[in-house]
């Protein structure tokens, strides 16, 4: 018996994972990008496999934050005050989750997924040979302060419930590590077995590359329209109709659009995620990760990366240099060394107001699966939502536990 054909709308992390896995099961896959796969929100984030990363941006200490948020553009988290205005009903569903109970549950859904994520990617690396582009030194968190550091102790409890192994370190042990750092940090946590890419657009090619040479077809094109109907899904693109029997959504912070041609519309927002690059090389040995500005500094082949930080403001509003100049000044603070900035770059990382992706059937039409709204984790979670992606394709209930990603969760 044939299998169906699937198309796998987006190109990122999470759609070439996805088209890896289907393709390997046995379907006939087309990837439809009218980017290069990879090459955006896939490309510019802060380059760590973050397993650890249970914890969401909602938190409960947010509500007293949030006048300082609206007034400063240049903190770890920065909000917009007109986008705000505009998009009141996403804020209060994000506010709503930032209770303490909310938030216990958003970090032990996604511990639960994160637990799945390296084993998945272990299983694509023992397929495609990526080794040189992985890095086992393990990403070290530093702390400003003590409170800074107390803080952190309380949602480390959470992590560790989650199977995440975290080890504390002194100021003077860290100076071992990294002899490098200015010591303006009070001390800082290893995330034990954690690992990173030196160049994450390498990765994504090499896995698409496996996939096309498996048989995938790649199609760089904008997808102009969807008509769903009870048999067949009809994709429009290069002004010409294209059935499909399945089509999974992936395209990140613009699947919104997608969504609603089958009926299901999401309360989908948008990380704006930034990056500076310096030309920089072999100044540290792992990923650095900065309590104050919420931010990674990360040794990549084209030089020192400094990536991270959150900004709701829309997919619209041009880049803000006031996040950019506030990330140079603080990795600079740390490392004085840094020569000359080579690129700034923005991104766009699809958020829910729970922080919790989107991954199952659509509830309108069984042959729509949709996979987004990563958030700042989708770089870690492209092979473990390829793998659901997968098993509900072919009819199998996922391994997972997925019913906390359920596209229903919002009617």
């Amino acid at each position: 018996m044939t299998k169906p054909h699937i198309a796998v709308v987006g190109a990122g992390i999470i759609g070439i994972c996805s088209a890896y896995f289907l393709n390997k099961s046995g379907f006939k896959v087309t990837l439809i990008d009218k980017n290069e796969p990879g090459s955006m929100t896939s490309y510019g984030h802060a380059c760590t496999f973050a397993d650890y990363a249970c914890i969401p941006v909602n938190s409960p200490d947010l509500f007293r934050e949030i006048p300082s948020m609206l007034l400063r553009s240049d903190g770890p988290l920065a909000v917009d005050f007109l986008y705000t205005i505009r998009n009141l009903s996403w804020v209060m569903k994000f506010l709503q989750n930032c209770t303490t109970k909310k938030v216990k549950y958003i970090s032990n859904s996604l511990g639960n997924l994160l637990n799945n994520a390296s084993t998945s990617y272990d299983e694509i690396f023992s397929d495609v040979d990526v080794s040189q582009y992985i890095k086992n030194e393990e990403a070290l968190y530093l702390f400003e302060n003590e409170n800074e550091f107390l803080k952190a102790s309380i949602t480390n409890k959470i992590r560790e419930k989650n199977g995440v192994k975290i080890k504390n370190l002194s100021k003077n042990e860290i100076l071992e590590l990294e002899p490098n750092l200015a010591p303006v940090f009070f001390n800082g946590q290893l995330f034990i077995g954690s690992r990173h890419t030196t160049d994450p657009l390498a990765v994504s090619k090499k896995i698409f590359e496996s996939f096309i040479n498996n048989g995938g077809k790649f199609i760089k094109d904008n997808v102009e329209n969807i008509i769903p109907n009870e048999s067949k899904i009809k994709i429009t693109y290069k002004n010409e109709n294209f059935s499909f029997d399945k089509v999974v959504i992936s395209a990140g912070s613009w699947s919104k659009n997608l969504t609603r041609k089958f009926g299901d519309d999401f309360p989908l927002d948008t990380e704006r995620g930034y990056h500076v690059l310096f030309n920089n090389y072999e100044l540290i040995n792992r990923p650095l990760g900065w309590s104050q500005s919420g931010f990674y500094l990360v040794q990549l082949a084209e030089g020192l990366r400094a990536a991270g930080t959150v900004e709701i403001a829309g997919l619209s509003k041009p880049e803000n240099k006031k996040r950019t100049k506030m990330i140079e000044s603080q990795a600079r603070k740390l490392l004085p060394q840094l020569n000359e900035v080579k690129s700034t770059w923005l991104g766009f990382r699809p958020t829910m107001p729970d922080s919790l992706p989107v991954i199952g059937q659509s509830q309108k039409n069984k042959n729509v699966i949709y996979g987004f709204g990563h958030q700042h984790i989708g770089w870690t979670l492209g092979a473990v939502t390829g793998k659901v992606i997968n098993s509900i394709c072919n009819d199998r209930i996922p391994n997972i536990n997925i019913k906390p990603f359920s596209p229903s969760r919002f009617n």
